[in-house]
């Protein structure tokens, strides 16, 4: 963790629709991205210091992309990802850099053991924790799927496929967030990203005062859309940089 009286900021950047046009380049702080918003990350030429993917329906679909995107080294921190990808790129193990969820839900003293719901979202809020960051940034959480859109098809095992790249896609801020072909699980924000992130806030704050530790939380949004404001304090998404104008 990090040192006593230390400030260590780090953003966690979701993929919801409030970073529509938002410049990724511009933030200065560590970060942590997700899922497949790294078809954006190639087209920008800019990458975040971690990636976390524990969505084995999205690591099966995508696992080309993301093994490539490892082995070119792409993210200089490292990669937090569920040890299923493990059956479509065994070589995977043996690289330093890919860490597992799995692994973290085994460890003693590891606040992962107490998750009972989980979102590759809501996990790398707490694999920033893990990192000994203590000034911790969401943006892009939002929490307010479009369930079934129409270039989606329902799968027999209760899976979702796109048939057609969406030209206006409601749930991420860029509409190619998902193209054809992708196979990915259904949303079910209220019965599995809602219940995550009271989990997680309850880990966070038994497991910083067990240990003293100063811990800060902010969820960046906008006023039409609420995310995660029920759980940590509100700012404005597109005052995001004035505040790091603020503290210069």
């Amino acid at each position: 963790m990090s040192e006593e009286g230390q400030v260590r900021k780090c953003t966690v950047i979701g993929n919801g629709a409030t970073l529509k046009d938002f410049d990724f380049t511009k933030i200065e702080d560590e970060t942590i991205g997700m899922c497949l918003a790294y078809r954006h990350w190639e087209k920008i030429d800019w990458y975040p210091d971690y990636y976390v993917c524990v969505d084995k329906v999205v690591l099966h679909s995508n696992y080309k992309d993301i093994e490539k995107m490892i082995v070119d080294d792409k993210c200089k921190g490292g990669y937090l990802l569920s040890r299923s990808i493990l059956e479509d790129c065994p070589e995977l193990a043996e690289n330093e850099k890919v860490i597992f969820f799995e692994d973290f839900k085994r460890q003693r003293g590891n606040p992962f053991r107490y998750l009972v719901d989980w979102c590759s979202g809501s996990v790398s809020v707490l694999f920033s924790v893990i990192l000994g960051f203590n000034d911790i940034h969401i943006m892009g959480i939002d929490c307010n799927y479009k369930e079934f859109l129409p270039e989606t098809e329902e799968l027999e095992d209760g899976t979702l496929k796109i048939t057609k790249t969406p030209e206006t896609n409601p749930n991420y801020f860029v509409d190619d967030y998902q193209r054809e072909g992708d196979i990915y699980n259904k949303p079910n924000c209220e019965k599995v990203h809602i219940p995550s992130w009271e989990h997680i806030v309850f880990i966070i704050t038994g497991y910083t005062r067990l240990n003293n530790l100063y811990m800060n939380v902010t969820c960046w949004t906008d006023d039409e859309v609420k995310g995660l404001t029920k759980y940590f304090t509100k700012e404005n998404i597109k005052d995001y940089f004035v505040e790091d104008i603020k503290k210069e």
